[in-house]
């Protein structure tokens, strides 16, 4: 199977980096969570980045992780929110691995995002703006997904398992096929 890897995408608080963790904990895999490999590597989180040289320097940041994480093997990769809505970063991670849009709609953002600052993009966002955003993204999520997971009123640890159930039966047809 060409593509040995695990990769969780979708909007902000869908889940991707506790969901990363069940599903790597589960497999034995390594996770590579992007945005936490941009804040080890530069010292700030996410939101600090925003807020300072910017969203452009954040996604220059995230372009280079990403190129970094799509390149191993056997990995789950949790990418940010963002991740997606770049053609580059979509070809890079789609060659190595099996893309799972974790879904949800912009009511379960915004109760899951309540009382945080980390997400700049959400910052003073109503319900509707959040949709408007999410809806703006949610084309390139579907388009890159091999498979959408919805996770509102879910349990990670059953949507983790979902995941892996998904993974072994695409890797077990394709071995089927050699």
């Amino acid at each position: 199977m060409d593509k040995t890897n695990i990769v969780l995408a979708g909007f902000m608080y869908s889940g991707k980096s506790t969901i990363g963790e069940l599903v790597a904990r589960s497999t034995g895999r390594r996770l590579l969570d992007t945005d936490a490999m941009i804040e080890r590597e530069t010292g700030s989180k996410v939101s600090d980045i925003f807020a300072g040289p910017g969203e452009g320097v954040f996604r220059e940041l995230e372009r280079s992780a990403i190129t970094r994480a799509a390149s191993g093997e056997g990995l789950v990769i949790a990418l940010g929110g963002g991740a997606l809505m770049d053609e580059a970063n979509v070809e890079k991670v789609s060659g190595t691995g099996v893309i799972y849009y974790l879904d949800l709609d912009a009511n379960e953002v915004v109760r899951r995002a309540a009382g945080s600052s980390a997400r700049p993009l959400l910052d003073g966002k109503s319900v509707e703006g959040v949709k408007r955003l999410l809806d703006g993204r949610r084309d390139a999520y579907l388009r890159a997904a091999d498979a959408v997971v919805q996770t509102a009123g879910r349990e990670p640890v059953d949507i983790a398992d979902e995941i892996v159930r998904d993974f072994n039966q695409r890797k077990s047809r394709d071995q089927g096929d050699v």
